[in-house]
């Protein structure tokens, strides 16, 4: 078997080196989620309803010349969605929330966390929600 070069060596130790769990859910819990302000929204019978417009692209114009298309879709969100959405307002931390589900719910820290995660990560994606980072926690990229 051949030698690797040193090169290689200093490459693989460099991939190696495992990402510190507690570190980035440290920064996961201090992320300060807040509301996307473009996007429309009611409490209907203790629900939030989110209102989200349809994009209007030449594939949807083509589509309501044939069939009528809605131009919003209504979200509905449940009890514990409703509870969290209301506490979005980019001054309570992720953990906070958690805290504030584990006690309403009667949840363990680690379940709320996980659930939050996953909720987070989803109205992300969608881009109803973004997140405020606290100066101090960013580190500069070089």
């Amino acid at each position: 078997m051949m030698p690797r070069p040193a090169f290689l060596n200093s490459v693989s130790k460099k991939r190696s080196r495992k990402p510190d769990p507690a570190h980035a859910r440290r920064e996961f819990l201090a992320l300060r989620p807040m509301r996307n302000p473009d996007l429309e929204w009611l409490e209907e019978d203790g629900h939030v309803i989110l209102h989200v417009k349809l994009a209007q692209s030449w594939k949807t114009r083509l589509i309501n010349v044939f069939l009528q298309v809605p131009r919003d879709r209504r979200v509905v969100l449940d009890a514990i969605g409703t509870d969290v959405w209301q506490m979005l307002d980019g001054q309570i931390t992720i953990g906070q929330i958690a805290k504030s589900l584990a006690k309403k719910y009667k949840l363990n820290a680690r379940e709320a966390e996980l659930s939050l995660q996953q909720f987070f990560k989803d109205l992300g994606r969608r881009g109803y929600i973004g997140f405020m980072v606290e100066a101090e926690t960013v580190e500069p990229q070089t």
